[in-house]
């Protein structure tokens, strides 16, 4: 094979685009009585170590029969976990939920609300009575609140000296004209 043809060759078996009649010619070529130049030396030891290992049969009828009867000893049987703790708590949380409910139930029959008058009359007036009470109450608590009007009161005196501020910008505005046209004479 010449060097030129071999170099293309081997080039295409290195990117994947050989056919296997070309990868058969490298390997004769190489594992053969080929050319013993440095070159070509590990190429050579490539394809000679290829070939050793395609002679090489790891699937031997033997070592499948140990397979097979390996595979049948370790039959896969499902494992059921159980988990007596786990019905446990499930059993416990249903009879807790049962008992604060019935608990619920029976609190809300004893303690209906019920009307303590027959008479409407009789109930407007104690609610009046009740609302008056109430209302006294807060009039208390607000009485002393009742000088916070007065502050006020002092700041309404205040805006007045606002329009005397703005009074007294004016003026100085006057006396700034007053001074520019003194300076023109």
């Amino acid at each position: 094979m010449e060097t030129g043809q071999l170099k293309t060759l081997l080039d295409k078996y290195f990117e994947g685009l050989t056919t296997l009649k070309e990868e058969q010619a490298l390997l004769d070529f190489f594992t053969g009585e080929a050319d013993n130049s440095p070159e070509w030396n590990h190429y050579k030891r490539y394809f000679t170590l290829l070939k050793e290992t395609r002679l090489q049969s790891v699937h031997t009828p033997a070592f499948e029969q140990r397979l097979d009867a390996f595979i049948d000893t370790q039959a896969i049987t499902p494992k059921v976990v159980r988990f007596p703790l786990l019905r446990f708590a499930a059993a416990a949380s249903i009879a807790l939920i049962l008992g604060i409910s019935s608990f619920l139930l029976i609190r809300s029959q004893l303690n209906r609300e019920r009307d303590t008058y027959t008479d409407p009359q009789l109930a407007y007036a104690e609610a009046q009575k009740t609302l008056l009470y109430i209302s006294g109450k807060m009039n208390l608590g607000i009485e002393p609140l009742s000088n916070v009007s007065k502050i006020n009161a002092g700041t309404e005196q205040l805006k007045n000296l606002n329009k005397l501020d703005n009074g007294l910008s004016m003026l100085s505005f006057v006396s700034f004209i007053n001074k520019s046209s003194n300076l023109k004479k």
